[in-house]
Order: structure tokens, then C-alpha cells, then sequence
């Protein structure tokens, strides 16, 4: 039983500027007009800061991120932010921000509006890939070094999306419910080590509303917290479009509107501070932080584009490869893995993944690759001369055969061929439609019908009939809502704003017979998709493919999962694989035991209609424009996967919180689950997931053993140290986790929660002491009444384990 005092918190975040800056930015701010004051509140040019020209206060050039440098055309495309959360290596993800940092500097950026450090609550959640898991501990660590290996190059971070944004369809109206205490334990946590460890120098609010007040104008998330609480001194920017007002906005405590002045504007401000609602320090302020900002990094004294930095700089391709390959997560291996070089093997790759690459998830991350490898070639590259690769799409087949269905008729006496379309000039299918015709079939798409449309919806009505009995798969691509029905009855509802995306659903029917068809879409801005229709489910998936291939084949990898056009910002994705994935993996699995599924996708899928037959599963999350070479380093033993998953993997949604976290109703998403969301959850209820967070496997095995927890007065740290030993064959990395449970706590806590690690790598037969120190100050909780944290006292179990689901050591620390 070890005894140690807690350790106090400071209460303001290390000074960023020095007095030198400071005095400049009072100087320039005496310069300034109140015109340029204004002006320099809100974008230009879709992603620019203003700056003063006439005194020498340069314009900022903005990038999106959160995995890579995007606007400027192709440049290296990173793994996913998911992916370097499971490698669990800090000092990686410092690489890795070093590596944008650079990438950055080459084409001029001031600030990369990333990382994206929202925590993954629900699998559905469309920006997952995006984040760095589902711990605020292990997102807090992520971050930090990622912030200050960007910042180390000259090149502001934007830690976003601040806060509690943690689904994406709606979120420009829904509002997160979530009392104080759970914000400050998980949602809050790596915002705050952001700035109070990283000096982070931007901080973009979010577009949803945090209990009933759009972040962009909430004065408790702005001020309280994050000026008054943690001393944050930089800029304070709204995500693109995100501001609803002038007034609240400015008062609330926003700096910048991004991405042009809509509510920040000379006409909107000024009678505001005439009438006195605004006063000039309100504006002051403002202006203030995003001069520390600029004079802080510099941006006065050099020019920002480095051009000795290449566009496309190997070392960063390197970097990206290098989290593809600590990222990637070996969930299952039934001995199959890994595959020989030495031996003759015939290997058939199938799927909508394997080619071509899919490198990312959608929306504003998506980084167009400067090198771009798919799957299909890393397997080619790497199996060696006496394989033979044969490759089968398979599965990407049904969707487009479905969007190309004409068994339509329009209603009557059937003799027209297609469906009446009823267009309405509102959103809600209401009134007397503006136009009324037949059409051959459901076909907008982009520079279709509605051109340049914003705000309509339409109606297709008729019947459709079919030439065979059997399962049908219902397919529909979409941005932005739409919903069918077949005999009155829905079977597809994504009535929802965002991206182009396929939902799918099986249908029973029989031959001949009529069936009605109503498909209802509507439009909001941006592109107009609206595709539907019918193909045959049955024997004809592996009519091309020759008999006895797929049970004679030597291994099977299955590409499988989301991308781009499913899972990305602005709509969120189901839990069960799009398309027919799920059944044809289900029918791949029963005719050879050696299926390999490699899936693509920022958090937990459905997997129980194949998972206990499939011979191995990896969580590939989306590997960036080289990293298949990683994964195909993983399947050939070049590499051993090291991965451990930063999410919780259900088997089910379920009997879970997870049924009641999503979706929200009436624009409100209630976080009743608090404090248990992913391991808190199963753990506290003692229910097991389908694979557990931290979970990973090897291609080697590990032995932990002797565990001592040893004080650290002077740093108000207890230190774990634990030996590790690496009783394989082969060389590899393992992750030391440490958990503490609270036993004698007087409030509702976790059963347990990550509270150090770190990351080892042992040669065969090697063996390592490992040190992992325990902050007693990360053991408090947030007294929401006292408005203060509270270290409390008592004994706390310190577990040490390679999954949160093992952990076989144990030693118990007292708090006085």
C-alpha cells in the first residue's frame, strides 16, 4: 500500500507570449481603425485571415486538416486520426504533426484547422476516422503531441470541434445535453490539455448546440472555460458557417467568423456599439488575440512559404507509412496469419476496398494523395513470386445494378414506362408541386434536374415489377435526404441533411407481382444526388467467378468497409457495412475458413454474421495514400501489427447505451449514458464487447510480470513500473495500459479508466522494465456544485494489462 499526497493544479496555462509581443499588439491595436478592428473579426476568401495590411500585419493563410494539408491540391494523405490514436505513441504523433507542420510551411499555411479531438461516443458518428478514440486520457495524450509538432514548425494547430459535437447529421440545429461534470471528465479533456499542456493557438468552435446554446455564442464554453478556467490566449474561430448572430456571438466570446463576414460585419457591428450593447474593449479584446497570435508565431517576420520544404516531401510519406503501420489493429487470427512468401499460394482478393485505393473517409479532411497505393498492389507487391493473386470485386456489383433498374411504371393502367415526379419549391413535399411529369427513372445527380436548386424536394410515385422471387437489394444515393417505400411500407429513411452517400435494404418479392413505389427526397444546398432501384440478391455474386475458386483458394482477403462517400463529414453512417458486404462476407466465411477481412472505418461495424468463422480480421481505419503498403507489410509478416483499438467494438448496439445515445429526438441527443460511454460502459455493467478498447493482437506474445507502484512526491505522480518480456519468436511492440478503479469513492464513478501507458518495443526473448507514471491529480473528479476538482482520498486499485479486458496485475495506491 502505497501513500501520496495529491498534487494541486495550476489554475492558468504556461505564459505563450513574451513581453516583447505583448507590447506590439497594444501598438498595433492604438493604430487601428475601427473599420480594420471589424474587419479583421471575420475571413476572406474562403480561408483567410484578414490582416492589416497598412501596418504591416500579414493576411493568414488557413488549411483544412485534421489529416493532412488539403486545399492545395495533392500532398500526402495521412492515416486517419483514429489510426495514430491506436498506435498509442505520443512521440508518433508528434512525428506526425511535425510531418503536417512541414507539409504546411511548403505551400504557405499559417494554421491547419486540426486535430480533431472529439470523442467517439456513438459508432455511427460520420467524423470518427477524423478523432482520436473513444478516452479523453488517451486523446489528451494524442494531441498534445501533435499540437506541438505543428506548432514547432511555425504553424498554428486549431484543436476543434470545441465541444460535445459528436454526431454529424443535424448538427447545425441539434443540440448535445450533457451536465457539467461529464463535459469536464471525457468531452472537455483534450480540449484542455490542448491548451493548458500544448499552448495550442486556435481553438474552432463546433456548429452544434451544447444544451440549447450554439457553441458559437455560449458564453460558459468560451469564457468561463476556456478563457476564465484554463487561461487559453489565442484565437477562438467558428467553424465554416457556424456563426447564427452578431450580437451573442461577440458578447459569447468568439474572435474570428469563418469563413467571411455574414454576422461580423461594419453594418451589423457598429449600430451595436453606438446604442452601447457593445463596448470597444469587447472588440478589443478580440482583435488583441488574433494579433498575439500572429506576432506570437512570427508571421510578421518571415515569409511563411518555406520552398526549400518539397510539396511532396518523402520524409512525410515516410511519417504516414509509420502510422499506417503502428495504427493498424490485428483483431482476429485463427493461425492464417501471417501469409508465406516461401510457398506456393493462391490468394484471391475480393471486395469494394481493395481497388481502387481508399485512403480516407470523407468531407472537409478528405487530402487528395500525392502517391496513392490500393490494396490489390500492396498484396501484389509483397506476396512474392510464388503466389498467384487473382481479384474479384464481387460486391461493389449490386449497388450499381440496382441504380440502373427500369422495371418502373408510372400509376394508372401500368402501360407507361417510369414514375411520376412531383416537384415542390420547399423542402417539405408541401403545396402544389411547381412541376409534375413522367420520368424513365430516379436519376439527379449533380448537373441533373434542379441544376443550381437549392431548397426543393420530390416525390416519385409509381409501381415496380419483378422477373424473378427472391431477395432484391433496395439501393439509394443521396445528398441530401431521402426516404422509400414499398407498399406503403418505409424501408429506407435517411431524411437527413448530408454528402453523397448509398443506404441500402434487402426486400422480399415475387415474380410478376406489382408492387408500389414512393421515393421522397429532398434538397437543402450544395449538390443534388437522388438515385434508387432494384438488383437481384442471390447466386448470381460469384457468377463470374470460376467453380471451386473461392472454397479452393489458399486465403481470401476480404476489402470490405466504408470510405469516402459513406462515411465522412456532414452524415452520419450505419452500424451494419453498406451494400450487400455483410452477406456476401457471410457466404465467403461458410465455403473457406481462410477469409482474411481487412475493414476500412473510423470505429466499430457490425461483424456478427461472420466475425467467429472469419480465419482473421484488421482494422485497417482509413491508412492514408501509401498505407496500404502497411497493411500489406502486416498480412505478408514483414511487419508485426502492434495497433490497439482507441474504440470499443460492440457485438451489438443492442441492450447497449448505445440505443439510447443515438439519434437524437427533437434535435436534442440526451448523453443519459454520463460518464459511461465505450469501455465505461461495458465495463461498469460488466458486459463484453465484441473486442474491447486497447485490445490488439501479435504476431509474437508478451508476458507482463512484477509490478511495483512507486511514489513520486514532488511530482504528484505514482510510478508503475512493470517488466516486460517478449516470449515469441519474433520482434514487436506491445502497449502497457494502466487503469485505476476507485473503490471508496463517495460519487458515481467508472468501473475503471486508462490513466497511463506506454508503448514498448522488445526483440525476441528481450526483456524491458517499464515506467508509467500516474498523475493523482488525474484521479479527481469534477465537483459541479463547488465548481472545483476534488482530489479525493482513499484507496484506488492501479491494474496493469495489455486490453482493458486483461489486466493481470494489480497494486493498490492510498490517497491522503
Amino acid at each position: 500500500m502505497i501513500p501520496l499526497l495529491a498534487a494541486s493544479l495550476l489554475a492558468v496555462a504556461p505564459r505563450q507570449t513574451s513581453d516583447e509581443v505583448e507590447q506590439k499588439v497594444l501598438t498595433t491595436l492604438g493604430q487601428m481603425t475601427l473599420d480594420e478592428k471589424i474587419d479583421i473579426l471575420s475571413g476572406v476568401d474562403g480561408f483567410n485571415e484578414r490582416g492589416v495590411p497598412r501596418l504591416g500585419v500579414p493576411k493568414l493563410l488557413f488549411s483544412d486538416g485534421p489529416v493532412g494539408v488539403r486545399n492545395f491540391g495533392p500532398t500526402t494523405a495521412y492515416p486517419a486520426g483514429v489510426c495514430l490514436a491506436a498506435a498509442f505513441d505520443p512521440e508518433l504523433a508528434n512525428r506526425f504533426g511535425v510531418a503536417i507542420g512541414r507539409d504546411a510551411r511548403s505551400r504557405g499555411v499559417a494554421a491547419w484547422l486540426g486535430p480533431g479531438v472529439n470523442l467517439s461516443r456513438v459508432p455511427q458518428n460520420g467524423r470518427n476516422f477524423e478523432y482520436l478514440g473513444e478516452d479523453p486520457y488517451l486523446a489528451s495524450r494524442t494531441v498534445v503531441g501533435i499540437i506541438k509538432g505543428v506548432q514547432s514548425q511555425g504553424v498554428v494547430a486549431t484543436v476543434k470541434h470545441y465541444a460535445a459535437n459528436n454526431h454529424e447529421n443535424d448538427r447545425m440545429v441539434d443540440s448535445s445535453e450533457v451536465d457539467e461534470r461529464v463535459l469536464r471528465e471525457l468531452y472537455f479533456k483534450p480540449f484542455e490539455a490542448a491548451v493548458r499542456e500544448a499552448n495550442v493557438w486556435a481553438v474552432m468552435c463546433a456548429y452544434n448546440k451544447l444544451n440549447g446554446v450554439y457553441c458559437s455564442e455560449n458564453p460558459f464554453l468560451l469564457k468561463q472555460v476556456l478563457r476564465n478556467d484554463w487561461g487559453f490566449r489565442g484565437v477562438l474561430m467558428s467553424d465554416w458557417g457556424a456563426v447564427h448572430s452578431t450580437l451573442p456571438a461577440l458578447k459569447g466570446g468568439l474572435d474570428l467568423e469563418m469563413p467571411g463576414p455574414e454576422f461580423i460585419t461594419r453594418e451589423k457591428v457598429k449600430p451595436l456599439l453606438d446604442d452601447g450593447q457593445l463596448k470597444m474593449i469587447d472588440i478589443d479584446e478580440k482583435v488583441a488575440n488574433i494579433l498575439r497570435m500572429t506576432y506570437g508565431m512570427g508571421f510578421d517576420k518571415r515569409h511563411q512559404k518555406d520552398p526549400s520544404i518539397p510539396a511532396d516531401d518523402p520524409a512525410n510519406e515516410q511519417a504516414a507509412l509509420q502510422v499506417a503501420r503502428e495504427g493498424t489493429v490485428l483483431l482476429k487470427n485463427k493461425g492464417v496469419l501471417p501469409l508465406s512468401t516461401r510457398r506456393p499460394l493462391h490468394i484471391l482478393v475480393v471486395g469494394p476496398n481493395a481497388d481502387p485505393a481508399v485512403t480516407g473517409g470523407g468531407g472537409s479532411s478528405y487530402t487528395t494523395p500525392a502517391e496513392k497505393v490500393s490494396l490489390l498492389e500492396a498484396v501484389k507487391k509483397y506476396a512474392g513470386t510464388n503466389a498467384k493473386v487473382d481479384f474479384r470485386p464481387l460486391m461493389s456489383d449490386y449497388v450499381d445494378r440496382a441504380l440502373s433498374f427500369r422495371g418502373f411504371t408510372a400509376p394508372g393502367d401500368g402501360s407507361r414506362r417510369g414514375l411520376l415526379m412531383e416537384r415542390f419549391n420547399n423542402q417539405r413535399l408541401s403545396g402544389t408541386p411547381a412541376e409534375s411529369r413522367v420520368v424513365r427513372g430516379i436519376r439527379i445527380r449533380q448537373d441533373g434536374e434542379g441544376q443550381g436548386q437549392t431548397h426543393y424536394s420530390v416525390r416519385w410515385t409509381g409501381n415496380a415489377t419483378f422477373d424473378q422471387t427472391g431477395t432484391f437489394l433496395a439501393a439509394a444515393r443521396s445528398d441530401d435526404g431521402i426516404r422509400v417505400y414499398l407498399d406503403d411500407k418505409l424501408i429506407i429513411d435517411d431524411w437527413n441533411d448530408h454528402g453523397e452517400k448509398v443506404d441500402t435494404a434487402p426486400v422480399k418479392v415475387e415474380k410478376g407481382r406489382t408492387y408500389k413505389v414512393r421515393v421522397e427526397f429532398y434538397q437543402a444546398e450544395g449538390e443534388a444526388i437522388a438515385q434508387f432501384g432494384f438488383a437481384p440478391m442471390n447466386e448470381d455474386w460469384r457468377q463470374d467467378i470460376p467453380a471451386g475458386e473461392i472454397e479452393n483458394a489458399d486465403a481470401i482477403i476480404a476489402a470490405v468497409g466504408f470510405g469516402p462517400a459513406t462515411e465522412s463529414e456532414g452524415q452520419d453512417r450505419p452500424f451494419v457495412l453498406p451494400g450487400v458486404q455483410e452477406d456476401v462476407l457471410e457466404k465467403l466465411v461458410a465455403l473457406n475458413p481462410r477469409v482474411i477481412v481487412v475493414n476500412n472505418s473510423g470505429a466499430g461495424v457490425d461483424m456478427s454474421k461472420w466475425v467467429d468463422k472469419a480465419g482473421g480480421i484488421l482494422q485497417a481505419w482509413y491508412p492514408g495514400g501509401i498505407g496500404n503498403l502497411a497493411i500489406g507489410e502486416i498480412l505478408f509478416g514483414l511487419t508485426n501489427p502492434s495497433g490497439k483499438l482507441p474504440t470499443t467494438f460492440p457485438r451489438t448496439l443492442k441492450g447497449t447505451y448505445y440505443e439510447a445515445a443515438y439519434p437524437p429526438v427533437n434535435h436534442k441527443l440526451a448523453y443519459k449514458e454520463g460518464l459511461l460511454i465505450g469501455y465505461r460502459w461495458f465495463d461498469t455493467h460488466n458486459v463484453a464487447p465484441l473486442f474491447p478498447f486497447g485490445f490488439g493482437l501479435s504476431y509474437t506474445t508478451f508476458r507482463f510480470s512484477h509490478a511495483d507502484l512507486e511514489p513520486d512526491r514532488a511530482h504528484g505522480t505514482a510510478v508503475m513500473k512493470v517488466t516486460v518480456e517478449n516470449t515469441g519468436r519474433r520482434d514487436g511492440a506491445e502497449t502497457v495500459q494502466v487503469y485505476v478503479h476507485a473503490r471508496d469513492s463517495k460519487v458515481a464513478r467508472p468501473e475503471k479508466e486508462l490513466k497511463g501507458f506506454a508503448r514498448v518495443f522488445l526483440k525476441a526473448g528481450e526483456r524491458k522494465d517499464v515506467f508509467v507514471p500516474i498523475k493523482v491529480s488525474d484521479l479527481s473528479y469534477w465537483d459541479t456544485p463547488g465548481h472545483k476538482w476534488v482530489s479525493e482520498p482513499g484507496r484506488y486499485d492501479v491494474m496493469v494489462g495489455d486490453s482493458s479486458r486483461n489486466l493481470p496485475l494489480k497494486s493498490l495506491l492510498t490517497i491522503q
